[in-house]
């Protein structure tokens, strides 16, 4: 029996899903290896029991492509939840958080970042405070020069 149009769209669809779902499996594995124990465990749980789902689906593809793509989308919708709940805010964002420009891997990296955002913060305020103090001068140096500018300027008067 010939495939029609309409068929291959809907495994074309369905193999779509799938990949994204994929993507964002791999993600919230990323997001698991940021986050502090108690939310690593779970979130690491959460993704190891999606990818099985995911797989099963992506064996399913082809033969039933429209229930694959609604169960591959379902799995990538659980772990952009996950994401949300545990990744941002110490849990109390809301899914609002997760924009939904691109899908569900691309929120979940956005919420991977805003979790390695305040220890990035941290190391660049470390780094200007350092910095500050090497380049600040001393209140001493300070009076010296301001002394050796003022004798200067009594030289060039008399």
């Amino acid at each position: 029996m010939p495939k029609t149009a309409a068929d291959r769209d809907a495994r074309r669809d369905a193999k779509r899903a799938v990949k994204e779902a994929e993507r964002a499996e791999k993600q919230t594995r990323k997001l698991a290896s940021s986050l502090p124990e108690p939310a690593k465990s779970r979130v690491t749980s959460v993704a190891s029991a999606e990818k099985r789902r995911i797989a099963i689906v992506r064996r399913e593809a082809d033969r039933v492509p429209y229930a694959a793509r609604r169960a591959a989308k379902r799995s990538a919708g659980r772990l952009e939840r996950v994401a949300v709940r545990y990744g941002s805010a110490g849990g109390r964002a809301s899914s609002a958080d997760a924009s939904r420009k691109g899908g569900a891997a691309k929120s979940i990296e956005r919420q991977r970042k805003q979790v390695k955002r305040p220890s990035n913060m941290a190391i660049v305020s470390g780094f200007r405070t350092l910095f500050s103090a090497i380049t600040t001068p001393t209140d001493q140096e300070r009076a010296r020069k301001t002394a050796k500018e003022r004798v200067r300027r009594m030289k060039r008067r008399s």
